[in-house]
């Protein structure tokens, strides 16, 4: 038998999210006012099958089937609110451009209200280029290149204006704020020092799910890096299990957050709240992962709706685990619907 890690001999035990409770929380959530600032990214997915190798180069041509255009970066995570039952607003920046209307529609489509979208003619809308093949009788595809077009520049001064004044109006109202850093731009300096107060006085909930720089964002609800994110905050590598709960825990007393919530892929996410140990959600076992692409904007939106909805730092995370699980299973950047989470804490045989 395999020893067990110094988690499983030292960190306290876990007991699942039971199926009335998570209905309870969603239900609460359900109609609650979230703001999503962000980078704006449109994720394209082309699909298709390899049915040759080009002649002027080895590499397969691709004949495409399908074309999907959806909502990607912190739109995903707008997304993913909405699909949970909140009222969502979505603010950032896009180009003046074909894919900038894709985007508005997509999202005005799920109800999700976009006056928050400042346009600037000077930048490229962020696209996120997906291409998925298989052979003849090859189900389900696989991704065989993403090609990224995303404009990292500083914002122009008009522009960060346009958009501090939107937050003025509408962080106010607001019962939760997440903020979703791509780094590429949209969450300057200047749009920082301007909503964390203004969300500090709402006393809304605020999540922090940045690609980088976490010491930008002190005294949060909450914070949600990937654990080379976290790592890199902290200046070292983790190894075992036991030393991913200090880091987690090191980072929440360093930015002075509610919790941290440190996502480890196939590893499963660990939990710092309070002045305890720390918690380890280790992955469920059995799940078949399609495509992990947005799992992380899953994470953020269904912890953030989970505390809106009168969950307990624990309570929100495991509830964040269940929407990961649905969405690992789908292609490309998915979300988890309330009933789906429900359904998933039911578990196999519901």
């Amino acid at each position: 038998m395999k020893p067990p890690s110094p988690v499983e001999a030292h960190a306290p035990k876990v007991a699942p999210l039971a199926p009335q409770r998570a209905r309870a929380i969603l239900d609460a959530a359900v109609g609650t006012r979230v703001i999503v600032l962000g980078d704006m990214v449109v994720d394209e997915h082309i699909i298709g099958r390899a049915r040759a190798i080009a002649r002027e180069a080895p590499v397969p041509v691709i004949e495409q089937d399908a074309r999907l255009l959806v909502p990607g970066g912190a739109t995903n995570v707008a997304n993913n609110l909405r699909a949970l039952g909140c009222e969502v607003l979505v603010a950032g920046v896009v180009g003046a451009d074909a894919m900038a209307d894709a985007l508005r529609s997509q999202l005005e489509a799920r109800g999700i209200h976009t006056a928050g979208v400042m346009h600037d003619a000077t930048r490229n809308t962020s696209v996120k280029t997906r291409i998925w093949a298989g052979g003849d009788r090859q189900r389900p595809q696989r991704m065989v290149a993403r090609v990224d077009l995303v404009d990292r520049r500083e914002l122009e001064r008009d522009v960060e204006e346009q958009l501090i004044l939107y937050l003025e109006g509408a962080v106010p109202q607001a019962r939760a704020v997440v903020i979703s850093d791509y780094e590429n731009g949209v969450v300057s300096p200047g749009v920082v020092r301007a909503l964390l107060p203004l969300a500090h006085r709402a006393g809304a909930v605020i999540t922090v799910d940045a690609h980088g720089a976490l010491h930008r964002f002190p005294n949060v609800t909450l914070v949600t890096p990937n654990q080379p994110e976290a790592e890199r905050e902290l200046g070292r590598e983790f190894g075992a299990d036991a030393e991913i709960l200090e880091g987690a825990s090191e980072l929440r007393r360093r930015l002075n957050a509610r919790a941290v919530l440190v996502t480890l892929g196939e590893r499963g996410m660990a939990l710092a709240s309070g002045d305890g140990p720390g918690v380890f959600i280790p992955v469920a076992p059995n799940i078949q992962v399609a495509d992990p692409t947005g799992a992380g904007d899953t994470v953020a939106a269904a912890m953030t709706a989970g505390l809106v909805g009168g969950a307990g730092e624990l309570e929100a995370a495991l509830l964040a685990d269940l929407a990961a699980r649905v969405v690992v299973r789908k292609l490309g950047a998915a979300v988890a619907s309330g009933d789906d989470v429900v359904a998933e804490a039911h578990g196999p045989a519901a």
